[in-house]
């Protein structure tokens, strides 16, 4: 069994229940962070949001200029997991034809045996997916790009294809 692009050694089948022992909590390291470990394998990938804003495009002489932004964010959901929200914006400089916004959430569900051995307050767990969840980012990623292309082409338009990763944040030495 795998998620999360790992292999989890000696995972039980999915119809049997895997007994983990609870364990004294521990600090968790940034690179030590283990989705495997502190999520079940069920996870819902769900469509949250769309926004399309058509707009009268301000006068430029220079022409319009194309900006996408991609982020994620995560929010703890009580003792139940943390949802993690992928979005994309895409807007003209200076103000174009449209706004166009697409967001996906992501549904991760806390292994009830490992949940408390963390404080999830400390954890920057939209730092991690984008870090650990790269085969998860690039689904999502491409969902959000297929829907653009169609909202942009519902128009009569050639389709926009756009094709991006959410920001890095800022390595600390």
């Amino acid at each position: 069994m795998a998620i999360f692009n790992k292999k989890i050694p000696g995972a039980q089948p999915e119809n049997e229940p895997e007994n983990t022992p609870i364990e004294e909590a521990t600090p968790v390291a940034a690179d030590d962070f283990d989705f495997n470990r502190y999520f079940l394998a069920e996870r819902r990938i769900a469509l949250e949001n769309v926004s399309y804003e058509t707009t009268k495009p301000a006068q430029s002489d220079s022409g319009y200029k194309l900006t996408g932004r991609d982020t994620v964010v995560a929010q703890v959901i009580g003792n139940t997991g943390v949802k993690v929200t992928y979005n994309r914006t895409l807007k003209f400089e200076p103000d174009g034809p449209f706004t166009l916004s697409v967001s996906y959430a992501v549904m991760l569900i806390f292994n009830p045996g490992t949940r408390d051995e963390i404080d999830w307050k400390t954890v920057d767990v939209a730092a991690q997916f984008r870090k650990h969840c790269a085969p998860i980012c690039a689904n999502i990623s491409s969902r959000i790009s297929l829907l653009i292309a169609e909202i942009t082409s519902a128009s009569g338009q050639p389709p926009m294809i756009i094709g991006m990763a959410p920001q890095q944040a800022p390595q600390q030495k």
